[in-house]
């Protein structure tokens, strides 16, 4: 007897897909930690952005009240791409932003930055602030409530990220930094 072979057996094609789909879930693992990594990076660089742009402001203005309102937040300490077309502050994540006032009624100036995942709250809870931070801290907040809710833990200097983690909840945490 004699066959003629075409192609491939089943077993072969199934052996085939099998590579194909290990492959395909460890390309896709791999791309999700970088862009992870990349929106770390640029909620990092929008933190920098507008404290750079809070320091400019206070030291060539005639006066420190103004930096207070609303449209000089937007408009001068704000990048276009964090305000949405409401003028309300959303950070590269697409969460809930704000900048003010201390709520004490002090003159100091606060970002809060919401609505971030476990992994973003660890890795800008450890990026190191100096100079003109004076405290970090950090909440869970609800998806409905306001970004200065909350007692939440705070630090004075560099927080590590064994820290980090414990403090970092799943998912609506909330960062606040004070200057």
């Amino acid at each position: 007897m004699k066959f003629d072979e075409k192609g491939r057996s089943m077993i072969e094609m199934l052996g085939v897909l099998a590579i194909i789909g290990v492959l395909s879930t460890a390309g896709i693992a791999g791309y999700s930690k970088a862009m992870g990594s990349y929106r770390g990076k640029k909620l990092a660089d929008q933190v920098q952005l507008v404290t750079s742009n809070y320091i400019y402001y206070r030291e060539n203005s005639n006066s420190r009240e103004d930096m207070y309102k609303q449209d000089v937040i937007n408009k001068i300490l704000l990048p276009p791409e964090m305000v949405d077309k409401y003028g309300n502050c959303i950070h590269a994540l697409h969460g809930r932003c704000q900048i003010s006032r201390n709520s004490d009624g002090s003159d100091e100036f606060v970002i809060r930055f919401g609505d971030l995942d476990k992994d973003t709250c660890v890795y800008l809870l450890t990026l190191p602030y100096e100079g003109y931070t004076k405290r970090v801290s950090v909440n869970k907040i609800g998806p409905n409530t306001a970004l200065s809710s909350g007692t939440g833990h705070r630090f004075t200097g560099q927080v590590s990220a064994t820290d980090a983690a414990k403090y970092c909840e799943d998912e609506q945490n909330a960062i606040r930094w004070v200057y």
